[in-house]
């Protein structure tokens, strides 16, 4: 006689809360770090604002400075991402145009992403507000953009394209669609499989944190939105951003 139980969902949900543990310990050192680094920042990135407008124009150190100027944006953005990912930057929510947002984006965008990549938007002409923290939906599309940009080492096209939608489970709800696509080296099945998983990335050591992607993740289903990612080794990559409007 023999009395059996199967605890293989057991196992499961202990593994999970295991993670969940690891998870959040790594969540509290990320941001007690992520303060003291935003604050070293602050003073790094205003004395490089200041140093500029001092020089003329055509100072041999101005090509320099503007290089520790895309730097400070990028580790401000890391900021960001470590401050996001430990739940220690509380969320702004107000009905936001979508397209305003990525027009403002334009010009740093074109700094940080090089002059061999080109940069081409395709808005509707009229979209509906969404609900979201404004400062979170810029660092969405600086970090799928930073992104793209790392996927075309030799230069290619990074298209942001926005439209009106409506999803088939919907009873006509509109949705404000934001698709950022790039031409590059793409990804694979597997790779995709694990793309937004915290701490995963498939760049070299020292050039990714894996946070950008479960960062964007985190911060578009928390506004009720959705993501998804569509790519093919050596065809590029398109993410798809999908948000409620607030009409």
């Amino acid at each position: 006689i023999a009395i059996k139980r199967d605890v293989t969902a057991q196992r499961r949900f202990e593994a999970q809360f295991h993670q969940s543990q690891k998870m959040e310990s790594v969540g509290r050192l990320a941001g007690s770090v992520a303060h003291d680094f935003n604050n070293l920042l602050t003073v790094i990135n205003s004395s490089i604002d200041l140093a500029q407008a001092t020089l003329p124009p055509d100072h041999e150190a101005r090509p320099d400075l503007q290089e520790a100027e895309r730097a400070g944006a990028r580790a401000v953005l890391l900021t960001r991402q470590l401050l996001g990912f430990s739940r220690q930057q509380p969320a702004k929510v107000s009905r936001v145009d979508l397209a305003e947002v990525v027009r403002g984006l334009l010009p740093m965008l074109e700094r940080l992403i090089g002059e061999n990549i080109e940069i081409e938007t395709r808005f509707a002409e009229t979209l509906p507000p969404v609900l979201i923290d404004r400062g979170q939906m810029e660092q969405v599309v600086m970090n799928l953009a930073i992104n793209a940009r790392d996927a075309m080492p030799t230069g290619g096209t990074l298209t942001l394209a926005m439209a009106n939608t409506r999803l088939p489970s919907e009873d006509g709800e509109s949705w404000v669609e934001l698709t950022v696509r790039d031409t590059g080296m793409g990804m694979d099945a597997e790779a995709q499989e694990h793309l937004f998983e915290p701490f995963f990335t498939t760049k070299e050591p020292g050039k990714g944190t894996g946070l950008g992607l479960a960062t964007c993740l985190g911060i578009i289903t928390g506004a009720g939105g959705r993501i998804t990612a569509s790519s093919a080794p050596g065809r590029g990559t398109s993410f798809t951003i999908r948000l409620p409007g607030a009409d």
